[in-house]
């Protein structure tokens, strides 16, 4: 049900995150069975009790997570500024929000929570590939440092998410990315790196490499354990990838 990081669970104990798989919930079918999106058309009752599971796992209220519509762009929110209709790739907090948990969904795309050591600021974004060139992840290290939290300070921990084996893309979209990260010698396409990618956002915008770590697999390649939308297709399950400050 839930995978952690084990940097972020050495924080204070008001810091709960966790990233989900597809185990272990109540969704049948293409959703089956942990499903958290509520967008694809799985029954709605299905997916509050996995919601209800995942925060039962994961030490927090359902009613303090907060999440927004996801457009594959680049802008960070506040928890406190969202309001309905919202849209974002990334959402913080802070520990004087109070208790507040943050929240993206993904299938494939790359989950990233962040935290600072003193654990009063969190916050969960999401970088699909158009999310990764428009440096979703670098304003969100920008963002918070703009709140006081200098990048030195932060954690991060890269979720389950498809890795370069399994994400094959064309010309035009590789060329977007520094060829460090395109594959094109082993396969017929363009192959791209996203979490190398990722990471090195995360190190070029000041966050330690010693404090960047990768936890779980391939999304695509684990079929049993993840949902997949380069693998499946569209109405299937999500993952959430959750952290927050509840103490």
């Amino acid at each position: 049900m839930l995978e952690r990081s084990a940097a972020l669970s050495a924080l204070a104990p008001s810091v709960v995150h966790g990233f989900t798989d597809r185990r272990g919930g109540h969704s049948q079918g293409r959703f089956g069975t942990l499903n958290l999106g509520a967008r694809w058309g799985d029954d709605p009752e299905a997916v509050r009790r996995n919601l209800e599971a995942v925060a039962k796992a994961g030490a927090f209220d359902p009613a303090w997570l907060v999440c927004v519509r996801q457009v594959h762009g680049a802008a960070v929110l506040r928890a406190r500024e969202v309001v309905e209709g919202s849209e974002a790739d990334a959402l913080w907090c802070h520990r004087d929000d109070g208790p507040c948990v943050v929240g993206v969904l993904t299938a494939d795309c790359v989950p990233v929570l962040l935290a600072d050591r003193e654990g009063e600021v969190v916050a969960a974004v999401h970088s699909g590939w158009r999310g990764t060139v428009a440096g979703v992840v670098s304003e969100t290290v920008r963002t918070l440092a703009e709140a006081g939290v200098p990048p030195g300070r932060l954690v991060a921990a890269i979720g389950p998410c498809i890795e370069q084996a399994a994400f094959e893309v064309g010309e035009e979209v590789a060329a977007q990315f520094d060829d460090a990260f395109v594959e094109r010698r082993r396969w017929p396409k363009p192959h791209v790196d996203l979490v190398g990618i990722v990471r090195s956002q995360l190190v070029a915008a000041g966050v330690s490499a010693a404090s960047i770590e990768r936890v779980g697999l391939c999304t695509h390649q684990n079929i049993d354990r993840y949902f997949s939308f380069r693998r499946d297709g569209a109405g299937i399950g999500q993952m959430m990838s959750f952290i927050g400050v509840v103490g």
